[in-house]
């Protein structure tokens, strides 16, 4: 999100005046102690610029030369007193954290510029940050095991003409398709049904963080905390470090929003207003740069028409791809094995 990056840029410069202002407090405080430390570094500074200017003016070659030699015997001057004193030759420079960039955050190259790793490395830890998707090592596709899923065809339990292991191995097969596809226009979101303890949410968050690898922006949800970040916006209250205007704009602009158990909150026609306006929202910003939505949730589409209205059913339906998860609750499963 843009409020990440423009806070990035204002820490990355925070970080690079802090080791210039460390680099020249140390210098005063050693010039105290060695005065003609003080002298040198003066003489350089003189030399540096009578070398410039001997550039600029077309003085001869001869004369410029003369001051590169003059600059060579200082540094060595000023290396041999450092030297002599048990002090580091690097003690004078600025102590940056990244020698690549210099704590600039971006690395210049034949006139472009882009992001060095240390800016990547700690925007991908922002947005891990900021996503609510706790990655505890038992998320995501590497830990993915359709063994959960019985292997028998039952249409009459499942009410699907294939078996459960086959449906959800489609049904990753077409995650992993919506991430490879994720910044296409005409990728559509995700609805994911089904009965309790199926994966859905499992599903969501493996997707959430192959995405949030890829440098995109993800916000994670449950349909009881996501309705009362609207109603602080639509209060003007502020919360949690953040305000309500940018805790919506946040709802909006992210580039994956999963919004999960719907149809647990508590039930109001006013949080289906905000359901709707926060879909119409989202999909006119996905035509702007990519804004994708993933929904868990119990509900079918009959039962979602029953429970919302027919415009919010009517919406989903229209703007979101189906998967439907079937199977036995595999919370419980993994609790019978461990007995």
């Amino acid at each position: 999100m843009a409020d990440t990056r423009r806070s990035l840029d204002i820490e990355f410069e925070r970080k690079r005046d802090r080791a210039i202002f460390d680099a020249e407090r140390r210098k005063q405080e050693l010039f105290k102690k060695i005065p003609e430390l003080s002298d040198i570094d003066t003489e350089l500074s003189l030399a540096g610029i009578r070398y410039a200017q001997s550039l600029l003016n077309d003085n001869t070659t001869s004369c410029a030369d003369e001051y590169l030699r003059k600059i060579d015997m200082l540094n060595k001057k000023r290396e041999y007193i450092l030297s002599a004193n048990n002090i580091p030759p690097d003690y004078l420079e600025p102590a940056y954290s990244c020698k690549t960039c210099e704590d600039r955050g971006y690395i210049s190259d034949n006139g472009a510029s882009y992001p060095c790793s240390c800016y990547n490395k700690l925007y991908l830890e922002h947005l891990y940050k900021i996503s609510n998707i706790l990655d505890d090592g038992k998320t995501g596709f590497e830990y993915f095991d359709e063994t959960w899923y019985s292997d028998k065809i039952d249409s009459k339990k499942y009410l699907i003409d294939v078996s459960p292991r086959a449906q959800i191995q489609a049904i990753k097969e077409q995650c992993l398709e919506f991430i490879g596809k994720f910044t296409d226009e005409n990728t559509k979101n995700l609805y994911l049904h089904g009965p309790t303890g199926t994966g859905k949410t499992f599903m969501a968050k493996s997707i959430g963080l192959e995405l949030l690898k890829a440098g995109f922006s993800v916000l994670y949800f449950s349909a009881t905390s996501l309705f009362p970040i609207i109603q602080k916006y639509r209060l003007n209250i502020d919360g949690d470090g953040i305000s309500g205007e940018q805790a919506y704009k946040n709802l909006i602009s992210t580039n994956l929003l999963i919004l999960d158990d719907l149809g647990t909150e508590p039930k109001s026609d006013s949080k289906y207003a905000e359901l709707l306006s926060l879909l119409e929202q989202r999909n006119a910003q996905d035509r702007i740069r990519t804004a994708k939505t993933i929904i868990a949730s119990n509900l079918d589409f009959k039962r979602l028409v029953q429970e919302y209205n027919q415009r919010i059913g009517s919406r989903i339906i229209g703007e979101f791809q189906t998967l439907q998860f079937v199977g036995d609750d595999i919370r419980i499963l993994k609790k019978l094995s461990e007995l």
